[in-house]
């Protein structure tokens, strides 16, 4: 793995940290774009994902804010062999989109069992506890969900059970910090209750076996003119750049050279 990441400029969430500056970091930016936070358009979609096939995308990729989660079915929709996602989020993200016509946060891992064929099965990690009602039955074969109270009371046994189930050598990996505790991570989002040091270490016994071939991470603290210099803003911060800079180091070290891990884009 080449030490290079790839950090998505939708809203400057990186110009105020410096986790990335050790590494050969690689911009894209679509700050130009407008309407497309939350909720995309296809017209948009697809105009990002243009975008992307365009310009090369290396290491980690680096999403910003979970506004922009979605972008995660774009760069899994490029996976030529059978994965499973593993997803790090306080949210199941797998709600009905509004319309056709959209893709969400909040829908893009439904949008991803429904269209991309590489994909065989969802593990989601530190959800809220009733999120299991919302699994559309359609797709409840190919989802399983371990909520933020069982990671806390079983955590190594639920780690040793999904590695010996996923049904695929390739896994691709996405966090949302909004899965940690706001002791290690802060987003404009309700948060879960897993620490930094649990899910790096879930990842590391997951990286041990599994053939890594993408991982993304947003979940960027929402800064704008009007909050930028408050005392939360800063701590936020200071708190998401130690995060991402963890999350990156630990992930290089796991997808090294000496391993046989490859990651396409992520």
């Amino acid at each position: 793995m080449e030490e290079a990441i790839t950090l998505l400029n939708f809203d400057g969430a990186y110009s105020k940290q410096s986790f990335y500056k050790s590494s050969s970091d690689n911009w894209i930016n679509f700050d130009f774009m407008r309407n497309i936070s939350l909720f995309c358009e296809r017209g948009s979609l697809q105009d990002i994902t243009d975008r992307l096939i365009e310009h090369k995308q290396d290491g980690i990729c680096y999403l910003g804010s979970g506004n922009y989660h979605y972008v995660s079915y774009i760069l899994q929709s490029q996976m030529k062999l059978p994965y499973t996602l593993i997803l790090f989020d306080h949210h199941t993200d797998i709600l009905p989109a509004p319309s056709e016509n959209l893709i969400s946060c909040g829908s893009w891992v439904l949008e991803s069992l429904k269209t991309l064929p590489m994909l065989k099965k969802v593990y989601i990690l530190g959800v809220s506890e009733e999120t299991n009602q919302n699994i559309p039955e359609s797709v409840q074969d190919k989802v399983v969900i371990y909520t933020k109270n069982s990671l806390q009371t079983n955590l190594s046994t639920i780690t040793k059970s999904m590695i010996k189930n996923i049904p695929t050598e390739a896994v691709y990996i996405s966090m949302d910090k909004d899965v940690l505790d706001t002791k290690d991570a802060m987003t404009g989002w309700d948060h879960g209750t897993l620490r930094l040091k649990q899910m790096l270490k879930m990842v590391k016994e997951l990286s041990k076996s599994k053939d890594f071939r993408g991982v993304d991470v947003c979940g960027e603290y929402p800064v704008n003119p009007m909050n930028e210099y408050q005392k939360e803003t800063q701590e936020a911060l200071d708190k998401n750049n130690y995060a991402n800079g963890q999350i990156l180091n630990y992930i290089k070290r796991w997808t090294g050279k000496d391993r046989n891990t490859t990651l396409l884009h992520a």
